[in-house]
C-alpha cells in the first residue's frame, strides 16, 4: 500500500473531541506506537462511522443500554492481555458487561484539584487549608486582595466539577455516593448533602460577574496572572497548553480542601463499534494497554495510566491516592457516576441555582424531584 493510499484509507479511525495540545500529543503518541505495529490510525472524518469513539464510563453503559451489541466484544484481548488482574476495579467496572468486556482503558484523571496563585497564596501564609471550614476563610482573606478570587464560568460542567468537590469535602464520600450514584432522594433532604448545597452557593459571593462567559482555560489564565485567586478544575490542568511547568511559578496545585484523601477519577477510554475489525482492533487494544504505552501516554496527557502495572511510572503524589482503593470517587460531572441525561439534568439544575443565586432550599428540593424521576 501507497503512503498516499495509507493517508486516506486508514485501518483504524476514532472520533473524538481532543484538541488541547497535550490532548493531540497524546493521540500523536497512538498514532506512532499504531504504526510501527503496521495499523495506519486516523481521526474519524465528519460523517463517518469511526472504528472507535472516545467515551467517559458511563457512555459505555449508556450504549449498551440503547443496543446491547453496539460495542465489539474485547473478552479475547482482555483474557491475553490480563486485564483483570492490570486494570483497577473502578476501570473494570465499566468494561465488564457479564461476560463480555468494552472499551480500552487510556488513562485516569483526577477532577478535585485546585489551581492557586502563588503569590495570593503566599500572602496568606504558603499552605493549603486542611478542610472545607477553613477554605472559605482562606477565601474570605483572599478577597482583600483580590475582589473576586474564585475562578469560575457559567458553563454547568465547570460549576459541577466545583459542585462535586464541595459534596465530598462537606458530605463525605457516603453521601456523594448516594447522591452522584444510588440517586437516593433522600440524601437531599438530610443535614450533609444540605450543608454542601448551600456550601456550594455561597461560594457565589466570590465569583465575578464579569467573567462568566469565559472558558476554562481564560478562567486559568486570571488565576495565573492575579485577576483570580484559585479555580478548581482536574490536574489535566498540568499539561494545558502554555502551563506546562506552572506549579512553583504562577501557579500551585492543592488537592481541593477537604478532600486529600479522595480521588474523584475521569477514565478516559477509546470504545471500538461492533461494526469495527476485531483482527485490527485486539492488537490495537493490547498495544494501547502495555504498560510502557501507558506511561507515556499518561505523561502527555498529565493523567495517571489505567493499568496498575503502569502506576510505578507516575508522580508518586497521586498514585498513592489511588492505590488507597476506598477513596476512588467517580465523577459526576465527566460521566463516571450515572446516566448522561440524569447527569446533564443535575448539572442543569444546581448551574442555574449557582448563576441566579437561588436558594439552598430551592436547590435541594429540586435534585430530591430528579432524582425522584417523573411523577
Amino acid at each position: 500500500m501507497t503512503a498516499r493510499a495509507v493517508a486516506t484509507q486508514p485501518d483504524w479511525t476514532l472520533k473524538h473531541a481532543w484538541q488541547d495540545g497535550a490532548d493531540r500529543t497524546a493521540i500523536a503518541l497512538c498514532r506512532a506506537a499504531l504504526h510501527e505495529a503496521g495499523i495506519a490510525f486516523a481521526d474519524a472524518k465528519p460523517g463517518e462511522t469511526p472504528s472507535a469513539i472516545k467515551f467517559h464510563g458511563m457512555e459505555i453503559a449508556d450504549a449498551l443500554h440503547v443496543d446491547p451489541h453496539a460495542l465489539l466484544d474485547l473478552s479475547a484481548v482482555a483474557h491475553a492481555a490480563h486485564w483483570a488482574s492490570r486494570l483497577p476495579p473502578f476501570v473494570q467496572k465499566y468494561m465488564r458487561h457479564g461476560e463480555r468486556w468494552h472499551g480500552i482503558p487510556l488513562g485516569v484523571h483526577r477532577a478535585n484539584a485546585a489551581w492557586v496563585n502563588t503569590a495570593c497564596a503566599r500572602r496568606i501564609g504558603g499552605t493549603a487549608p486542611r478542610d472545607w471550614p477553613a477554605f472559605m476563610g482562606w477565601l474570605e482573606q483572599a478577597r482583600s486582595h483580590i475582589a473576586a478570587p474564585l475562578a469560575v464560568g457559567a458553563q454547568p460542567w465547570q460549576i459541577g466539577v466545583l459542585f462535586e468537590c464541595v459534596m465530598l469535602a462537606v458530605a463525605g464520600d457516603m453521601d456523594y455516593r448516594r447522591a452522584f450514584v444510588d440517586q437516593d432522594p433522600a440524601v437531599w433532604t438530610e443535614p450533609a448533602a444540605t450543608q454542601a448545597v448551600h456550601g456550594l452557593l455561597r461560594l457565589r459571593d466570590y465569583v465575578d460577574d464579569h467573567a462568566w462567559a469565559q472558558p476554562w482555560q481564560e478562567q486559568l489564565a486570571r488565576v495565573r496572572c492575579g485577576a483570580a485567586a484559585v479555580q478548581v478544575m482536574g490536574d489535566w490542568v498540568r499539561t494545558t497548553s502554555g502551563f506546562q511547568g506552572i506549579e512553583g511559578a504562577e501557579l500551585v496545585e492543592w488537592a481541593v480542601p477537604g478532600t486529600a484523601a479522595g480521588f474523584i477519577a475521569v477514565v478516559d477510554f477509546f470504545v471500538p463499534l461492533a461494526s469495527a475489525s476485531a483482527a485490527i482492533t485486539h492488537p490495537v487494544a493490547a498495544i494501547l494497554t502495555a504498560a510502557p504505552f501507558q506511561a507515556a501516554f499518561a505523561l502527555a496527557k498529565g493523567c495517571l495510566p489505567a493499568v496498575c502495572d503502569a502506576w510505578g511510572a507516575a508522580d508518586p503524589l497521586r498514585t498513592r491516592s489511588i492505590e488507597a482503593g476506598s477513596m476512588v470517587l467517580p465523577s459526576l460531572t465527566f460521566d463516571q457516576c450515572c446516566a448522561v441525561a440524569h447527569k446533564q439534568a443535575l448539572l442543569a439544575i444546581v448551574a442555574d441555582c449557582f448563576v441566579e443565586r437561588r436558594s439552598a432550599q430551592a436547590c435541594t428540593r429540586a435534585l430530591a424531584d430528579l432524582a425522584h424521576g417523573p411523577a
